[in-house]
């Protein structure tokens, strides 16, 4: 199997029982699972194995499986159901999003810019904080992760015009904040 095989070739495979095809999937999607799971529980070795659930998961019920828009929506879902499944039965509240845009280390910058770039994050961690929480979602699963209106639809279980309302509604937010802290400096 080809790593650029696309995810609905991939899914074929595993439907008619092609471990190794699970394996692409996994060695695809596993680290994004993890950091969208992070979202809601912010402790690893929880967030790794509901992760690693998500494709046990998948291959036990290969055979049943329907995507209705892509693999990627899918296995978000399945993450996502997977973090509030856990969060129930632990009788836990969802993670509010902290610690979502740390930025990683960065040797070839100058202090200076390094500083800015860290007064610029820290306004955007305050601004991004003021969404309502689905606005938050929809602007982390299209703007960070990827997914298409259609994919963040279907995770979040809304229309694709509520997802657009909520990332314009975001992005108009974010801009204004910073437009402000901008001026201010």
């Amino acid at each position: 199997m080809k790593r650029n095989d696309s995810d609905i070739a991939i899914l074929e495979r595993i439907k008619s029982g092609d471990s190794d095809a699970l394996t692409v999937l996994f060695n695809r999607y596993y680290q994004q699972i993890c950091r969208f799971s992070f979202l809601f529980i912010p402790e690893n070795k929880v967030v790794e194995e509901l992760a690693a659930n998500v494709f046990i998961n998948l291959w036990e019920t290969r055979k049943k499986i329907a995507v209705h828009t892509s693999v990627k929506a899918y296995l978000y879902q399945a993450a996502k159901n997977q973090a509030i499944s856990y969060l129930r039965k632990n009788k836990r509240i969802l993670n509010p999003l902290d610690d979502l845009f740390d930025l990683p280390d960065k040797q070839d910058q100058t202090p200076e810019a390094i500083y800015i770039e860290g007064e610029l994050n820290q306004e955007f961690v305050k601004a991004y904080k003021k969404l309502p929480n689905r606005a938050q979602l929809a602007f982390k699963l299209h703007r960070l992760d990827g997914l298409k209106y259609s994919e963040v639809a279907e995770v979040m279980n809304i229309s694709v015009g509520a997802v657009e309302k909520n990332i314009t509604s975001a992005l108009k937010t974010l801009h204004n904040e910073l437009l402000l802290f901008t001026k201010a400096n």
